[in-house]
């Protein structure tokens, strides 16, 4: 026959077994003999670093370093109860050396029964960057005494640089419980802390060029980042848990020197990091004077410094450095109407917008020439350039006009004139240029 009992049932028996317990202590030796009382229990455990933390499922566990009130030496910390309505009063009594990588950190639990909750976990935090973060715990049964130091082997190692040790203690009736019963947490004094003096590693940085707001990299996790333009603060920010940063800044000047400090919570500063700011900036469009078709010299303005290019399509047909303002020498003369781009290319190989110039026509056309007129003729014939104005005048009075073709010729229609007036004949282009007079003398 199986008995099953349940959470109340397993209880009531362990009350019983208690009972019988006590009975037996109460049985004297002898008849000189004094009562069995049971004497104060020193338990030891050490604390480890290879377990995921059980406080996960016991009530939540505060990471606010300020919600840890501070205790001292032989101090009384809390009481707790647990499900047997049975208190268990906390006593820190200090942190001791236990060896020369491990130290001793003692808490004693005065119970007022021995019917209780008989499993004490003491859990270990350290602050990382002003949030706690947790290590393990040591447990401990109690099950018997109703005074039991407990003796928390910790290693130093584990708290290097931290003025605190962070504690919480609950108190469960299994250790298989998801939830204390109840639990309190305060810190004491860590009597091993040695100063830091190590330096953070230098920093890595990513590429800034002068178009960024934010400087970006990797540096010590929780640690500051300084940033320094010569001996001005150009910002500072805090690095993320991850070790990674990102601060906002002015822009700045292509070609500035900035160097980026780690500096962590003890105040040690790491060796700095210097990048140089990358011209990402082009040059402004470059100013250029007219370009006429009589002309090889191109003028004009660009940054000082830059390379400036005169491209014809897709052929560079010019280029120089420029001081502010620029000159450059063609080869040959350019025909009217051809466009001209003009670039300015900065040493950090920006390249500005380009500036399209179209060659004028400035060169006046050749004086045309006319064919015999008479005293019958009703027109007037001959060539000039190609598409230029022909223009007929007597005196001060346009007698005729016409436009030559693309072959040169021209005719114009006159009214007949008399003979041995003279007549004389211009050509105008259509860049406005007039050439020399031709003169026909009227047969």
């Amino acid at each position: 026959m199986k008995l099953f009992l349940g959470s109340e049932g397993m209880k009531s028996l362990r009350v019983l077994f208690s009972l019988l317990f006590l009975c037996l202590l109460a049985i004297p030796i002898s008849a000189h003999a004094a009562e069995r009382v049971p004497v104060q229990k020193s338990l030891s455990s050490n604390i480890t670093t290879s377990s995921l933390p059980g406080s996960i499922m016991r009530k939540s566990l505060s990471v606010n370093p300020g919600d840890y009130p501070l205790r001292g030496n032989n101090t009384y910390v809390d009481s707790l109860l647990d499900s047997w309505y049975t208190f268990h009063d906390l006593t820190f009594v200090g942190v001791t050396n236990y060896s020369a990588s491990q130290m001793d950190v003692q808490v004693l639990s005065q119970d007022d029964s021995f019917f209780k909750d008989p499993y004490i976990t003491i859990e270990f935090l350290k602050n990382n960057g002003g949030t706690l973060q947790y290590i393990n715990a040591t447990n401990f049964n109690t099950f018997g005494s109703l005074n039991t130091m407990m003796h928390s082997t910790v290693n130093k190692s584990l708290y290097v640089g931290q003025p605190y040790i962070y504690l919480r203690i609950g108190v469960s009736e299994y250790l298989s419980d998801l939830y204390y019963q109840d639990v309190t947490q305060f810190k004491v004094v860590n009597p091993f802390n040695a100063p830091d003096k190590t330096p953070p590693a230098k920093p890595t940085v990513n590429t800034v060029d002068d178009n960024d707001t934010i400087i970006t990299g990797r540096a010590e996790a929780n640690s500051y980042i300084l940033v320094k333009n010569g001996s001005a603060t150009v910002g500072s920010t805090k690095v993320s848990p991850a070790g990674v940063f990102s601060m906002s800044m002015p822009k700045q000047r292509a070609g500035t020197k900035l160097t980026v400090y780690a500096k962590d919570a003890a105040g040690n500063q790491s060796v700095g990091t210097t990048i140089t700011v990358i011209d990402r900036t082009a040059p402004g469009k470059p100013g250029v004077s007219s370009i006429g078709d009589n002309q090889t010299i191109i003028n004009g303005t660009a940054e000082n410094g830059s390379r400036v290019e005169v491209k014809q399509g897709t052929s560079v047909i010019g280029q120089i450095t420029s001081t502010g303002s620029f000159t450059i020498k063609l080869t040959a003369l350019k025909k009217a109407g051809t466009v001209l781009t003009v670039y300015a290319i900065d040493k950090a190989g920006n390249r500005s917008a380009g500036n399209a110039v179209t060659v004028m026509d400035v060169t006046a056309p050749a004086a045309p020439s006319v064919n015999k007129v008479t005293s019958t003729s009703t027109s007037i014939t001959g060539k000039a350039e190609a598409g230029t104005g022909v223009y007929i005048f007597s005196g001060s009075t346009l007698v005729g006009q016409a436009t030559s073709n693309s072959a040169g010729y021209y005719s114009a229609a006159i009214p007949v004139q008399k003979r041995g007036i003279k007549l004389e004949v211009l050509a105008i282009d259509k860049g406005g240029n007039q050439s020399g007079s031709a003169w026909a003398t009227v047969y």
